[in-house]
């Protein structure tokens, strides 16, 4: 879930995976999306989990549930896929584009030449124009480039976890996600920061005029009926 910092509302959700499998048992992200970027699979899955979010948005609203924005993470890998938009499309016009965001990191623009970046710029055009809301994840966690913010129609700042803690205990830290903060906000974006865990950490990125927030002290990741009756107490 993700919250309003301020009123603690539920103001949306991201769709996270996780894998039960029957001889592994229960994996992480981290034991086996590395492996599906390696083999291609991560495309594969990257559609899965976006039309079950539609398909979800769909339910809420035909069950009148709030219909908070989801994000769904989309990988690199799609900027050189071929058909990806077509495919995207034959998605929206089964369900719609209502209350969902793409997720994106800068490593999916850091690729070799420029013709391709050019394409992968002109790709989120293109989703963006279908209706979708695009967010940049994980925001200051490396080499941040500042032209994205100009060259993409970005409408949510995620702030990696690694700057706030970074900016605990540290006033020099403080007023670099202070100005990040004030940036996305000058640019018209939402500013939400993943990883909150204590209320010290909440309280801190209140000071800094972050409005939301996800982590552990909100919320774990939970199943689909659980998001459902979560809805109906937090919303």
């Amino acid at each position: 879930p993700k919250y309003d910092l301020k009123t603690r509302k539920c103001i949306g959700a991201e769709a996270l995976v996780r894998w039960e499998s029957k001889e592994l048992g229960f994996l992480p992200p981290g034991k086996f999306i590395p492996l599906f970027e390696s083999n291609g699979f991560i495309t594969q899955l990257d559609f899965y989990n976006l039309e079950h979010v539609m398909e979800f948005q769909r339910d809420a609203k035909r069950k009148g549930l709030p219909v908070l924005p989801i994000s769904v993470n989309q990988s690199r890998q799609h900027m050189r896929e071929e058909g990806y938009l077509q495919r995207v499309q034959e998605l929206v016009d089964v369900y719609s584009t209502d209350g969902i965001e793409l997720e994106l990191t800068e490593t999916a623009f850091d690729v070799l030449g420029e013709a391709l970046r050019v394409h992968s710029l002109d790709i989120v055009q293109r989703l963006h124009g279908m209706g979708f809301s695009i967010d940049m994840d994980d925001f200051g966690s490396g080499y941040s480039d500042l032209s994205l913010l100009n060259q993409l129609p970005l409408d949510v700042m995620k702030i990696d976890r690694s700057m706030l803690l970074a900016s605990e205990g540290s006033e020099r830290m403080q007023t670099v996600l202070r100005q990040m903060i004030e940036l996305g906000h000058a640019l018209g974006m939402k500013v939400i920061c993943e990883g909150i865990e204590t209320e010290e950490q909440e309280q801190l990125l209140i000071a800094c005029g972050c409005e939301y927030g996800q982590g552990f002290l909100y919320g774990k990741p939970m199943r689909r009926a659980d998001y459902e009756n979560f809805l109906r107490a937090h919303a």
